[in-house]
Formats: structure tokens, sequence, C-alpha cells
């Protein structure tokens, strides 16, 4: 599953609306309990534990793939 998939469907809007640079201040749903349900997705689905300084750092899309690729978590390309 893409990222940017998975982000939609936690926030419940399109996958139009999601881009590498969407995150809590582009996106009106992503409020701090769909972040927090967004972890908890991003942990299941791929396998990994983020640390609290991880989460932190996640402020928009390329966040999560950034995080992804340094946990060397394989996800499909995502969108520019």
């Amino acid at each position: 599953m893409k990222v940017e998939e998975l982000i939609a469907s936690v926030m419940s809007v399109p996958l139009s609306l999601i881009t590498s640079s969407t995150g809590p201040a582009t996106l009106s749903a992503w409020n701090s309990l769909k972040h927090l349900e967004l972890i908890e997705s991003i942990e299941e689905v791929y396998g990994i534990k983020l640390a609290t300084r991880e989460i932190h750092t996640l402020t928009c899309v390329a966040d999560i793939y950034h995080i992804l690729q340094q946990r060397s978590v394989e996800v499909e390309d995502h969108v520019h």
C-alpha cells in the first residue's frame, strides 16, 4: 500500500488531495487524533514501531517516506 493511500484512508479524504507536501498544516482533516490514528496505521501496515522523536518529525507525507526509508522499509514509489 502506498503511504498516500494509507493517509487518504485514515483521513477519509480523496487520494487526489494527498501529495508529498500534505500534512496537518495543509489538510484540515489531519488533526491530532487523526495523526495518532495514522501513526498506529503506519506501524501496523509497515511492521515497525516509531520512536517518539520520529513521530514528532512527521509533518508531511515526504517525512513519512523519509522515516520509512531510514528504516529500510520497502514502500511503493510516492507521488511528487
